[in-house]
C-alpha cells in the first residue's frame, strides 16, 4: 500500500519561506513533493492567477492532490513500460521543443514587460480597450491579389457590398449571411488583426486586405455603436497579454528573417487528418 504523508503544517508557510529554500509538502514511498513541484505546476498561468492560486490554502492543498495523482498515474505508467512507446516519445520531443520555445521567450522579452512599459502601451493602444462595437460585412478572399479585385468591385459606384460578398467571398457562412457578421466588440472571438482594423475603419470605408491565418479579409463597416474607454486597471492583464504577444511576434519575425522558412500550402490542403 502506498504510504502518503501530507505535511499540512508546511502548507500554510511555504510561500513565505526563502525563494532558495525547499520546502516538502508531501511524500510518495519517500518521495518528496516540494514547493516547487507546486511552482512548475502552475508554470504556464500568467503570475496574477499563480499568486491567486498560491494565497489560497484551499487551492493549495487541492493543487498538491492533483500533483500526487498525477505522481501516482505516472509511476503506474513507467511501471508499465509506457514511457517506452512511440506516443512518449514523440510527444515528449515536441513538449520539450515547446518547453525550450518558452523558456527563451521569458528570457528574452520577460524583463521588457515592466510597469512603464504596460502603461506606456495601453496609451498608445487606447483604442483596443474601447466598448465601441461595430457593425461589419465581411469578405474572405484566399490570398491579396484576390482581395484587391474584390476591393475594385465594393469600391465601384453604387456597388452592393453584400452581392459582392454572396458571389466572392470564400467564407461559408457567406451565402446565408451574405457577409454580414453583425456587430464585433473588443470581447469578439475574432483575431486581433481583424478587431484591430474594424476598430480603425471608417465608417462606409471599403477596408483591407487584413491578413490573417485564415486568409485575406476586405471589411466595411456600416455602423458604431459608441461606448467608454476602459481604465487601465480593468484591463491590465489583457494588456500584458497583448504586448507580450506582440513582442513575441517582432521577436520570431526577426528569427525568420534569418532562416529559410518553406511551407507547400497545397501539402497542408490536401492532409486528411
Amino acid at each position: 500500500m502506498r504510504k502518503i504523508i501530507l505535511l499540512t503544517f508546511w502548507m500554510g508557510i511555504f510561500i513565505v519561506t526563502q525563494a532558495n529554500a525547499t520546502v516538502n509538502l508531501a511524500k510518495i514511498n519517500g518521495k518528496a513533493i516540494t514547493d516547487k513541484d507546486l511552482e512548475l505546476s502552475l508554470m504556464n498561468f500568467q503570475e496574477a492567477q499563480k499568486k491567486n492560486i498560491l494565497k489560497d490554502k484551499n487551492s493549495r492543498v487541492q493543487l498538491l492532490s492533483n500533483i500526487i495523482d498525477q505522481e501516482l498515474l505516472a509511476k503506474k505508467a513507467q511501471d508499465t513500460r509506457l514511457d517506452q512507446s512511440d506516443k512518449y516519445k514523440n510527444s515528449l520531443e515536441f513538449f520539450k521543443k515547446q518547453l525550450l520555445a518558452e523558456i527563451l521567450l521569458e528570457k528574452e522579452i520577460g524583463p521588457k514587460i515592466t510597469e512603464k512599459e504596460l502603461k506606456k502601451y495601453y496609451n498608445e493602444h487606447v483604442y483596443r480597450y474601447s466598448t465601441d462595437a461595430s457593425h461589419v460585412l465581411h469578405i474572405l478572399a484566399p490570398d491579396e491579389a484576390s482581395a484587391r479585385e474584390i476591393m475594385k468591385l465594393a469600391r465601384e459606384e453604387n456597388a452592393d457590398f453584400q452581392s459582392v460578398a454572396e458571389q466572392k467571398s470564400i467564407d461559408p457562412n457567406a451565402k446565408n449571411n451574405r457577409g454580414d457578421i453583425g456587430y464585433i466588440d473588443i470581447s469578439s472571438p475574432f483575431v486581433e488583426e481583424f478587431k484591430e482594423a474594424v476598430f480603425m475603419a471608417k465608417k462606409g470605408s471599403v477596408t483591407g486586405p487584413i491578413k490573417t491565418s485564415f486568409g485575406y479579409h476586405v471589411i466595411k463597416v456600416v455602423e458604431r455603436k459608441m461606448g467608454h474607454t476602459l481604465g487601465y486597471d480593468e484591463v491590465e492583464l489583457r494588456v500584458k497579454a497583448q504586448l507580450m504577444k506582440d513582442l513575441r511576434d517582432g521577436y520570431v519575425y526577426k528569427l525568420k528573417e534569418s532562416t529559410k522558412v518553406e511551407i507547400d500550402y497545397k501539402a497542408v490542403e490536401n492532409l486528411n487528418l
